[in-house]
Formats: structure tokens, C-alpha cells, sequence
């Protein structure tokens, strides 16, 4: 087999016969709301030729903006009528139906039971759900599961076998609390894709943390996350591992952050997974290929220099999000805060009535002319004006952000960016803490309104 790298987490699996599968799909710059751009930055040419190659099959792990690009996807499904697209089969279909969305019919969408291997053409392929997203492991606030008590996965892990060769594409899924009890009945692989970098807010989007601060956590949780691909790929005594998906950066207003984002360079990691780990490292460079039958590549990794990624982040800067361009006048947007953090208290009521305790935390929403506290006793929630309890997590947001995430016009029905699971990844908002993190945070993915916008 061999495997070509494009972007991102997105890469080309091939066996010997030229069977390709597609994984984890992202080529647009703008994910997450608008703020998430590629790097190295794109050259004009990749979209139209990854979205006219006649694929095979596309894998798409989950629905993360930088693992399932909508207008790709799309593209390709209009282009290659006899493309499959697999997926894990999850209890919630919010992958299938965003796939169906893009034009795929339902007998093009294979979901694959969790550690149930099927024969695809020549490649044999054995997707294991990803269970129990752990936000303080993954380094997000919210995690991007529906409920405290896990009733559903949202990520997932794929082996690839063929020609006598196991590849594993284990994505985002490294950073999710029980993926290790996974390696031991996948056992050993040739080669490992995983990310090495933070794509949540911290430290960088932490208001209560001075600038050093942040430099000094930014390279604490960038090891954490580099150690921890190191762990995987000797767990699974693996020939080779390739770091990825931490090649990104903020545009935008955001640009200002990318300083203290929790990624370390890729040479360091490179040189720290040879110094530690079993395997060998690989990294490719755009469109570049390794070739496990013959272990060697085309095309390795070159870092750009100092000069290239300044003067892109400083064009990249003036990047303006969608929600930017519209009406910065929301008169009644208390009443709609308030009316989404309902739904929010109707679900923490439903855990508290399950068994579930609260950790007396408030979480106070900031935005122009909003404030409002959700607060989580240990037997009751309230809605109140002012925080109640010492333990407070702070969020600020553009209030045109905010009424994008909690309304929806009449009707609507469909898939959207503006969630805020994606508006955190985004980096679109500002924390501050006061006390430990929060575990009812999650329940903000729940938070809207009725009233329609």
C-alpha cells in the first residue's frame, strides 16, 4: 500500500492494485466558522483535482470542519457517481444525514459497525468507534458528544489492510479518553497516522492567562500531545508514524493567537518521536507519497521559512468571518439568551432526575449588551443575571456570533457551522476561569432558542 498526504488530516490510501480511498476530506480554507486556514497555504490547484479524481470511497472519521469539507464533498459526490463514502455507524446520524446533505444517496453510504472488518475491492476495512470524549485529555471545553454519561460516540479510528501491509488512521481519536483500550485488539501495524497538535482554545483563547503564560502552557499540552502519539504508536508496535493534522492557523481577527496555540513545529516533533519512539517517523510534504513496499517516499517534508509564515498570517489577518459581515444590532438578545439557556436547563434537569450531581459552577455568557449566568448546583439549575457560585467559567463572544448560534430561521432543519462546539474549535471564543473546569459544559451544545430568527 501506500498513502498520500494533501492537507491536514486529509489523505489518500491506495493498495498495490489502485484501489483509493479518500480520509477525512478538507481543502477549503475557512473551517470552523471561517477562522481555520491551511498550512502550507494553498496553491490553487488542490481542490479541483482532489474533487475530480475518481475515488473509490471516501472514510470520513466525523464531522469536524477539518475532517468532513462540505463543499468537497459535495463536489466529488456530483463527480464520481460511483464513489462510496464509509462511515462509522453511530447511534446519532448527524454524519450520515451531513453526507446526505452533500448529495450522496443513502446506497452509496456504507456505515461500518464498530470492530466488524468488511472487504472493500481489495482493501479490508475495520472501523472501531471512538467512545468517551474526554474534553480535559482532548484540550477542548466542549466536548463534541451529546451528554455528560456518553450515550453515543462522534469519532472513530480506521485500519486499513492490504497487499500483506496494516495502515491505522486514527485522526482526532488519540485524544479521546478510552481509544487506548482499542490497540490491544487492533495489535500491530505498519504505520500510524495521528494528530500532534491542540485544536482547542487552550491556552490561546484564555483571557485570565498572561501572554508567558500562555507560551509556557502552549508547549506543556503541545507534549502532551505528541507524547501521547508516541505512546499509541509503540502500544501498537508500529514500522512507522506519521504526525499530522497540525498543520493549520488562524486567520482573521484571530491571527493574534497563533503565537500561543498549542502546536509544537513539526521538525521538534519529527526529531522527539526518533529520539522516543520504536517506529520511524515520516512526513510528507504537499501531495507527497510513502510507499510501504518499497519504505521510501517522494516528497518529504520541508518546513518553510520564518519569512513565509509571517507574511501569511499577515494576509490571512484581514480575513473577515461570515458572521462579521452582518447587522451588529441584536435589541432583544438577552430574552433569546435566556430562552436557548432554557433548553440547557431542561437537559441538566433530565441528568440530575438520571442521578447525575452538578458541580456548583456558573457559566457566564458576555456579549454586547447580554449577560447572563447559567448556573449547575448539585440538585438544581437556575438562570440568573450575576454568578452564584465561586466556581465561574467565563465566555465573551461577537453578539453576532452568539445569535447565530442559538437561532435558526423557521424551519430549518439542516446542517450549520454555527454550533458552538464548532464556534470553540474556532477559537471564536474567550474563556476565563475561576476554579476547575466546569463538567456542564458540555450541556452547551444544547443551548437554543425557540424563537426564530
Amino acid at each position: 500500500m501506500k498513502i498520500q498526504w494533501f492537507r491536514s488530516a486529509t489523505v489518500g490510501i491506495y493498495s498495490k492494485s489502485g484501489t483509493s480511498i479518500l480520509c477525512d476530506p478538507w481543502i477549503t480554507d475557512g473551517a470552523f466558522i471561517g477562522s481555520w486556514f491551511h498550512w502550507p497555504p494553498l496553491e490553487g490547484f488542490e481542490f479541483s483535482e482532489l474533487a475530480e479524481k475518481k475515488w473509490d470511497a471516501l472514510y470520513i472519521s466525523h464531522f469536524h470542519a477539518d475532517h468532513f469539507d462540505r463543499k468537497l464533498v459535495a463536489k466529488i459526490a456530483r463527480n464520481s457517481p460511483n464513489t462510496k463514502v464509509l462511515i462509522p455507524f453511530f447511534e446519532n446520524k448527524w454524519l450520515k444525514r451531513a453526507v446526505e446533505n452533500c448529495g450522496f444517496e443513502t446506497s452509496r453510504i456504507i456505515e461500518l459497525p464498530s470492530n466488524k472488518k468488511i472487504k472493500f475491492l481489495d482493501i479490508e476495512v475495520t472501523i472501531y468507534v471512538a467512545d468517551y470524549c474526554n474534553p480535559e485529555i482532548c484540550g477542548i471545553s466542549i466536548p463534541c458528544t451529546p451528554t455528560i454519561a456518553k450515550l453515543s460516540a462522534n469519532d472513530s479510528v480506521a485500519l486499513f489492510e492490504a497487499d500483506g501491509q496494516r495502515i491505522l488512521n486514527a485522526n482526532d481519536a488519540l485524544a479521546v479518553q478510552t481509544a487506548h483500550k482499542l490497540w490491544p485488539k487492533i495489535g500491530k501495524i505498519d504505520l500510524l497516522l495521528g494528530h500532534y497538535g491542540g485544536a482547542g482554545p487552550y491556552p490561546q483563547c484564555f483571557t485570565n492567562l498572561t501572554n508567558e503564560e500562555k507560551k509556557s502552557e502552549a508547549i506543556r499540552t503541545g507534549e502532551v500531545f505528541v507524547n501521547r502519539l508516541i505512546s499509541t504508536s509503540n502500544a501498537l508496535n508500529s514500522r512507522y508514524v506519521m504526525p499530522y493534522a497540525g498543520q493549520y492557523l488562524l486567520g482573521g481577527k484571530l491571527a493574534k493567537l497563533n503565537e500561543f496555540r498549542s502546536v509544537i513545529p513539526l521538525p521538534k516533533v519529527l526529531q522527539k518521536i526518533a529520539s522516543s519512539s520504536k517506529a520511524q517517523p515520516i512526513s510528507l510534504n504537499v501531495f507527497g507519497e510513502f510507499n510501504l513496499d518499497t519504505d521510501s517516499s517522494t516528497g518529504d517534508w520541508i518546513e518553510p521559512n520564518s519569512s513565509i509564515s509571517t507574511n501569511y498570517i499577515s494576509r490571512i489577518s484581514s480575513e473577515l468571518y461570515p458572521y462579521e459581515a452582518e447587522e451588529n444590532f441584536w435589541k432583544d438578545g438577552q430574552y433569546v439568551l435566556n430562552d436557548a439557556l432554557n433548553s440547557v436547563q431542561m437537559v441538566f434537569e433530565s441528568f440530575l432526575k438520571s442521578g447525575g450531581k452538578g458541580s456548583e459552577s456558573s457559566i457566564v455568557f458576555k456579549s454586547e449588551g447580554i449577560n447572563l449566568s447559567m448556573n449547575f448546583g448539585k440538585e438544581f439549575s437556575s438562570i440568573t443575571a450575576e454568578s452564584i457560585f465561586e466556581n465561574v467559567t467565563t465566555i465573551q463572544l461577537d453578539a453576532r456570533l452568539l445569535r447565530r448560534l442559538v437561532t435558526r430561521k423557521p424551519n430549518y432543519r439542516g446542517f450549520t457551522q454555527y454550533h458552538f462546539n464548532q464556534a470553540e474549535i474556532g477559537s471564536h471564543l474567550s474563556w476565563s476561569r475561576v476554579g476547575p473546569y466546569p463538567k456542564e459544559t458540555t450541556f452547551l451544545n444544547f443551548a437554543q432558542s425557540s424563537i426564530n430568527y
